[in-house]
């Protein structure tokens, strides 16, 4: 009666162990995801500021992206056909944009 008791107990420990550290695993992937900074040069070939949002254009493969601004980014100063490096995180959401100094040709 005595090792049902004590392998229960084990068994119920082992199950909420496994619980709190399946919340633990889950908080770790979503903060990685945050972090995740990727960073795009291109130009901007359209934009909805009524939404924040902006397309660019990549300088080199030509692919178009989507990307939403965030809460501490502004788009005013910015216009179609500006070129740019954006840096955003992996849900499309800008953490900076800045223009890019067109090279002079001589």
């Amino acid at each position: 009666m005595m090792k049902k008791l004590t392998s229960r107990k084990l068994v119920t420990i082992l199950v909420g162990a496994m619980f709190i550290l399946s919340f633990a695993g889950i908080a770790v992937s979503q903060e990685s995801q945050e972090t995740e900074v990727k960073k795009i040069a291109g130009m901007i070939s359209d934009m909805m500021p009524d939404i924040g949002q902006i397309i660019v254009v990549e300088k080199e493969s030509g692919k178009a992206v989507t990307l939403t601004a965030g809460l501490d980014v502004d788009l005013k100063n910015f216009n179609v056909g500006d070129h740019v490096v954006v840096e955003y995180t992996g849900d499309m959401v800008i953490k900076s944009i800045n223009k890019e100094a067109e090279k002079i040709k001589e």
